[in-house]
C-alpha cells in the first residue's frame, strides 16, 4: 500500500501534511511539537508534560476546561495529548464535516492559553496523582528505572513526568518560557488525514497558523549512556510479581539497520509465537507478559526485553531471557522463521494504518524526526531484503555483556545475588 499525501513547508517553517482518505467518515488533526523531556534541565524536569496539561485548561475564547471539553464532546470527538522524550503531540479526531470547528478548538488551545495561576496550582495535584499511578504500575515504571540506569542523571534518563519536587515548584513563568522557546512554527508539524478536501485544510492552516513567526531552540544534550558494563539496578518494592527489564545499547532512529533490527526484535519477542513468549511463558510458565522492543532517539537507541515473572523464579527467568538473546548471536534463524516474521510485520504495518489517526501519526512522526517519509511499501521492501546473516551479524554487534543493562523491580534486598548471576552468565 502507498499513502497519498502532500507535504509542504509554509513560509514560517511550519510543516503541513495533508492526506485525504476516501474510506472513512472521520478526520484527524495531529499537531506535533519538536520538544519533550530531553529538552529540559534538572530544575525544569517535567515541565513539557505539565505544559501539555495546561493547554487544556482554558483559552481567551474558551476560558475553562469545561468549555473546551463540552464543545469537543458535543462533536463526539476523540481528543488527547501526549509527551515523550523528543516530541509532544495534540490531536482531535471528529466527523469530517466538523473539521473547521475541531481545528479552531485545537489551535485556540495552543495559541491562546490562559495559564491561570489557580489552574496551575490545582493541576499540580493531578500531576502528582499521575506520577503515583505510574509508581503503582510496576510493568510501566520498570522502564523508567531502566532508562535511568542506562542514561543516568541526564535529560534522557529522567522521568518524562518529572519528580514530585520539580512539579511542585513550577510557576506560570516556567510555562511561558518553555512555550516561547519551543512552540515556534519551525518546530511544528500539522498532519491532517481523513475525510475532507486538502485545499480546505490548507486554507484553514494558513489562516490560523501561517502568520506565526519565530524560531525554536532545537538544541539538546547529547545522549550519553553509562559506558562499559554490564550495569545493574535493583528497585526494592513489595510486589506479588517481579518485573525485569534487560537492555542492550542500540542505535539512533535514522540508522539504516532499522529493518534488520525490526525483524530481530520480532523474532525475539514481538509475537505470541516468538522465542521469548514460547520459552518464558509457554514452556516454563514463568511469566504472564514477556516482550521485546526498541527505543529510538535522534542520537541513540536501545534494544529491550521485559517480563513480569514469578518472584521465586526470577533467576531462572533472567537466565532464559539472556540465553534467548545470545542464541541469536550463535545460531542462525531459520528461513521459515524469518519468512514468517516478515509476513507478520507486513500485516501489522498495514493493519496499523487503517484509520485516520494512525495515518496522521505515521506521517507526522517521520516528518518531524527524520529526513524523509517512507511509504509503507518501501518499509516492507526493505524488510523483505533482510537476510539470515544480517540478523546474526547485528545480534553479534549489539548483544554483548559490555552493553547489557539489567533492571529488577520486586521484593528483593540483595543486589549481589543478581550481580553474581550476570557475572556468571
Amino acid at each position: 500500500m502507498n499513502l497519498h499525501y502532500d507535504i509542504r513547508t509554509l513560509d514560517n517553517g511550519l510543516q503541513l501534511i495533508t492526506a485525504p482518505l476516501h474510506d472513512t467518515k472521520a478526520v484527524t488533526v495531529l499537531i506535533l511539537v519538536g520538544t519533550g523531556s530531553r529538552y529540559e534541565d534538572q530544575r525544569t524536569n517535567g515541565v513539557a508534560h505539565f505544559l501539555e496539561h495546561m493547554f487544556f485548561k482554558g483559552t481567551t475564547k474558551r476560558p475553562s476546561t469545561l468549555e473546551i471539553s463540552k464543545e469537543l464532546d458535543a462533536l463526539g470527538a476523540d481528543y488527547n495529548a501526549f509527551t515523550g522524550e523528543e516530541y509532544t503531540g495534540f490531536y482531535v479526531r471528529v466527523a469530517g464535516e466538523d473539521f473547521n470547528q475541531a481545528f479552531d478548538i485545537i489551535t485556540d488551545m495552543l495559541l491562546n492559553p490562559l495559564f491561570q495561576v489557580e489552574e496551575i496550582e490545582r493541576e499540580k495535584g493531578v500531576i502528582l496523582e499521575e506520577l503515583n499511578m505510574y509508581e503503582d504500575t510496576p510493568m510501566r515504571i520498570i522502564h523508567d528505572h531502566a532508562k535511568q540506569l542506562i542514561y543516568g542523571d541526564t535529560p534522557l534518563g529522567r522521568n518524562i513526568g518529572g519528580t514530585k519536587e520539580t512539579v511542585m515548584k513550577f510557576d506560570r513563568q516556567d510555562f511561558l518560557d518553555f512555550r516561547a522557546k519551543f512552540y515556534q512554527p519551525d518546530n511544528l508539524v500539522v498532519a491532517i488525514a481523513g475525510m475532507g478536501e486538502a485545499t480546505d485544510w490548507k486554507n484553514q492552516v494558513e489562516t490560523k497558523l501561517g502568520h506565526l513567526k519565530g524560531d525554536a531552540d532545537k538544541t539538546f544534550v547529547e545522549a550519553k549512556d553509562q559506558g562499559k558494563g554490564p550495569h545493574f539496578r535493583l528497585v526494592t518494592k513489595k510486589t506479588d510479581q517481579a518485573h525485569v527489564a534487560l537492555a542492550f545499547r542500540g542505535f539512533p532512529r535514522g540508522d539504516k539497520r532499522r529493518p534488520i533490527l525490526s525483524l530481530l526484535v520480532n523474532i525475539l519477542g514481538g509475537t505470541m509465537s516468538s522465542r521469548l513468549f514460547i520459552e518464558v511463558r509457554e514452556r516454563r510458565g514463568l511469566a504472564y507478559y514477556v516482550r521485546s522492543g526498541t527505543w529510538y532517539f535522534r542520537d541513540a537507541g536501545v534494544l529491550t526485553a521485559s517480563a513480569g515473572v514469578q518472584v521465586a523464579k526470577i533467576d531462572e527467568a533472567i537466565q532464559v531471557i539472556l540465553n534467548e538473546f545470545r542464541r541469536l548471536t550463535t545460531t542462525p534463524v531459520s528461513a521459515e522463521e524469518l519468512d514468517r516474521d516478515k509476513k507478520n510485520l507486513r500485516g501489522s504495518l498495514y493493519l496499523g494504518l487503517e484509520d485516520s489517526m494512525s495515518v496522521a501519526d505515521y506521517l507526522a512522526e517521520q516528518a518531524l524526526l527524520e529526513d524523509s517519509i517512507e511509504q509503507p511499501e518501501e518499509v516492507v521492501k526493505e524488510r523483505e531484503q533482510v537476510t539470515i546473516s544480517q540478523i546474526q551479524n547485528l545480534a553479534k554487534e549489539l548483544i554483548d555483556s559490555d552493553g547489557l543493562y539489567l533492571t529488577i523491580l520486586g521484593p528483593y534486598d540483595d543486589p549481589k545475588r543478581f550481580e553474581k548471576l550476570l557475572t556468571q552468565s
